[in-house]
């Protein structure tokens, strides 16, 4: 069978090979015109020469065939339009017998070297088209993404180095199964049973032949490190007399880098699953750490304030009983706030977040919110700067007001007693934007870590309270409603400033 390479444009004369014939012989009459044009302006010597040209012309570009007609052309034509008689095959003077043998003989000769050379030239042009397309299919393997782009890469090489429709099946749980096709392979039922013959049996089949007479693809068998089974399918044309003289070296070369490419991707999805059964594992313990330590304090202290009042209640005064219930009520609010946390990052882990965005004033959304932190901002100077002329935002309350209630906690956390914690708004290309500034020692130098869970600014025993999930969820809930949450130390002295946007309910345009 014959190969395409970007090197020659003879695809019709390879198609036909009669149109290489009938090319060969209308050079000889070309040849034959010029000759009898040249002799009646002249009389060169050795005029039949030019008979030699088509003879090379051919063999170099259709073989040994049609060089040979057209030596065999050329001789006749000498005969019957130089030779006296002319306009006969009868020759006259017994000299240009032997002259006629040898410019056939010449021509043959020839024709035998154009030949070969051509031949050769074939062959590099063909081994430079499959050296370029198994470069190119390394390099495409490489920079595969998935098993589908992989079998993909494997099937259009194999279509470009035999001009011939390719599958590629792959055995999974449900047996033999089509993974990729090119150049328009369509698998009929017995070349179905042939690959899974093939595969079955680890031997080559052929099309038309046993074991399924039916089949028209020829099937080779790979087998992986991995024990994946492949099974590559090519249909060559007319048969035998389609087939390549031994297509084994190539399809075994394909095959074997299909081969190390599915184990590789075998081996990144195991890598991958290992990395994220380790995240699993380190986020569970992040989990039980934070539910361990900081559910422990006021577990703790609810527990010890209801046995006090239940053993002492008689000899505690009212105030002591006001006080110790107020505590408890304090603890619990803490408490019910690391919990609604704790659910809010499964909810974000999940995916289950459905902002709902309704048109709302910023005042509102930091009622709301102060309302939430209280108990956080216990003992520190709040100060409210809202501008009243920025326009409403457009966001889900309950989402823009966890998210600012646990910025705000943040802050009442680690901002040291008696502070200042002061509330900004404003707007910008198209989104309005609250900011909470506390006057503690603010973010290290890159912020971007504590926006993960369990991370927290303050590390080691004694460490403030809180699980680390308060900027995580403010982040999660306003990506989750178009908006994003910014965060930074202060210029203006000592202390972190986090800005949370939210789209515009009305862009306003200068």
């Amino acid at each position: 069978m014959s190969l395409t390479f970007e090197n020659t444009d003879l695809g019709p004369f390879r198609r036909n090979p009669l149109l290489g014939y009938g090319a060969a012989l209308a050079m000889v009459a070309v040849a034959t015109f010029a000759a009898v044009s040249v002799e009646q302006v002249a009389s060169p010597p050795n005029l039949s020469l030019i008979f030699v040209l088509p003879v090379v012309i051919a063999a170099l570009s259709f073989g040994w065939g049609p060089a040979l007609t057209a030596a065999a052309g050329g001789a006749l034509a000498v005969n019957y339009f130089l030779i006296e008689p002319r306009y006969t095959l009868r020759v006259a003077d017994p000299e240009n017998i032997w002259a006629l043998a040898l410019l056939l003989l010449i021509a043959a000769l020839v024709s035998a070297v154009a030949t070969q050379a051509r031949r050769r030239a074939m062959d590099a042009w063909q081994a430079a088209d499959h050296a370029n397309a198994l470069q190119a299919l390394a390099r495409n393997l490489v920079a595969a993404p998935d098993r589908d782009s992989l079998v993909a890469c494997c099937s259009d090489a194999l279509t470009r180095l035999f001009a011939a429709p390719t599958v590629i099946l792959l055995e999974d749980d449900t047996g033999l199964s089509c993974a990729g096709t090119a150049g328009g392979a369509v698998l009929g039922l017995a070349d179905m049973e042939a690959a899974r013959w093939a595969v079955a049996s680890r031997l080559q089949t052929r099309a038309g032949t046993y074991p399924v007479d039916e089949a028209e693809f020829d099937f080779w068998p790979v087998l992986t490190q991995q024990r994946q089974l492949v099974a590559i399918g090519i249909r060559f044309g007319d048969r035998d007399a389609g087939r390549p003289a031994a297509p084994e070296r190539l399809v075994e070369i394909v095959g074997g880098y299909l081969s190390v490419a599915l184990d590789r991707e075998t081996f990144a999805k195991e890598a991958m699953n290992v990395r994220v059964q380790k995240a699993e594992d380190r986020l569970k313990t992040d989990l039980l750490a934070a539910v361990s330590h900081d559910l422990k304090t006021p577990l703790s202290t609810i527990l010890l304030t209801l046995q006090s009042l239940q053993k002492f209640g008689d000899v505690h005064d009212a105030k002591t009983r006001a006080d110790l219930v107020g505590l408890a009520e304090a603890e619990t609010s803490r408490l019910s706030a690391m919990v609604i946390n704790l659910l809010d990052v499964n909810r974000l882990a999940a995916g289950g977040l459905v902002a709902q965005p309704v048109e709302i004033e910023p005042a509102a959304l930091v009622d709301q919110a102060l309302r939430r932190a209280a108990p956080a901002l216990a003992g520190h100077t709040l100060r409210s700067q809202l501008d009243q002329g920025c326009a409403a935002m457009r966001v889900d309350p309950a989402l823009f007001e966890s998210a600012l209630a646990n910025v705000l906690e943040n802050a009442g956390i680690y901002a040291p007693p008696g502070s200042t914690i002061s509330i900004l708004n404003g707007q910008t290309a198209g989104y309005g934007w609250i900011e909470v500034l506390d006057e503690g020692q603010g973010f290290p130098a890159d912020p971007a870590p504590l926006f993960e869970r369990f991370v927290r600014g303050v590390a080691g025993d004694g460490r403030p309270a809180g699980t680390g999930l308060g900027l995580a969820i403010a982040k999660g809930f306003l990506e989750a409603q178009g908006g994003r949450v910014e965060a930074g130390n202060r210029t203006d002295g000592p202390g972190a400033r986090v800005r949370l946007y939210a789209p515009l309910a009305k862009v306003q345009t200068p």
